[in-house]
């Protein structure tokens, strides 16, 4: 098994769910997931599907999809509500929605979770409890850094063994002094320039570690409209950020699968395992 690698997501959330009168926006969740399916066909890799609970019950037919090209189902919270807004029963509850809509649309043996916006911080370190007694084995939910939104900086950059076992996979980093951003996620890997990602991520996986990403249906998105984007706080100029460089996401993808390996969450999480 591959140890170092790059660890192949797709956060799989309806933006639209978000936004005011956002049904009346272009439904684009099943065009762009087959669009990631086509190619992870291609390539010949298996990813990770982080999957809001409301998106299986709204599309069941194209979580069949995902579950037949052999990818893997993990949880990504059933409503996407950030980790500090709900209680430790409140996210049970949450946590237990979004596995049966997972499994009402043929999903099994979910293992994962990834925290909606990488809200599992300090102060919500409960929750590797409540997963641990649900019977996941691992989550991928912590930025590790200083950040606008959510982080915890103090969590460190490595795979660390939580609460009942758990496995936390944190995001992987940028190492050059004062860029600690994500290597390959989302809005990141569109905007920064790409031989610094590519560099970023031979290092890494140089050394045996593995790259974290995610990625959105709406990262590859190019026919969407202009709205404001939810948790932004209303900045035109980080809105913007969000339609740059979508273009680019599956090329450099294609780019990057010719020179490192890809691998399921899953995968990893059972070599960690393993080996401790």
């Amino acid at each position: 098994m591959t140890v170092g690698s790059l660890l192949l997501s797709v956060d799989l959330e309806d933006v639209r769910d978000w936004v005011k009168d956002g049904s009346r926006y272009r439904e684009g969740v099943p065009e762009n997931t087959r669009n990631y399916l086509h190619h992870f066909k291609r390539w010949g890799v298996r990813a990770t599907f982080f999957v809001v609970g409301e998106v299986a019950r709204r599309y069941p037919s194209l979580i069949g999809e995902i579950v037949e090209a052999g990818h893997e189902l993990a949880c990504h919270g059933d409503v996407h509500l950030q980790l500090d807004k709900l209680t430790p029963q409140e996210f049970r509850t949450d946590m237990q929605r979004n596995l049966a809509a997972l499994e009402n649309a043929g999903g099994k043996g979910i293992a994962g979770f990834r925290a909606p916006t990488f809200s599992l911080t300090a102060r919500t370190a409960w929750a590797h409890g409540v997963l641990a007694d649900l019977g996941f084995s691992y989550s991928s939910s912590v930025l590790p850094a200083a950040n606008p939104l959510y982080g915890w900086p103090e969590f460190g950059r490595g795979a660390r063994k939580m609460a009942g076992g758990l496995w936390e996979l944190p995001v992987t980093l940028h190492g050059i002094p004062g860029l600690p951003v994500p290597i390959a996620g989302g809005v990141y890997f569109r905007v920064l320039p790409f031989f610094l990602t590519q560099w970023a991520i031979g290092k890494s996986i140089a050394n045996g570690q593995p790259v974290v990403t995610y990625f959105h249906p709406y990262d590859i998105d190019t026919k969407q409209e202009r709205f404001m984007h939810p948790d932004l706080g209303n900045k035109k100029h980080l809105n913007m950020l969000m339609y740059i460089g979508r273009a680019k996401v599956l090329k450099r993808l294609d780019s990057l699968h010719r020179s490192f390996p890809f691998q399921a969450y899953g995968e990893y999480v059972n070599h960690l395992q393993a080996v401790s």
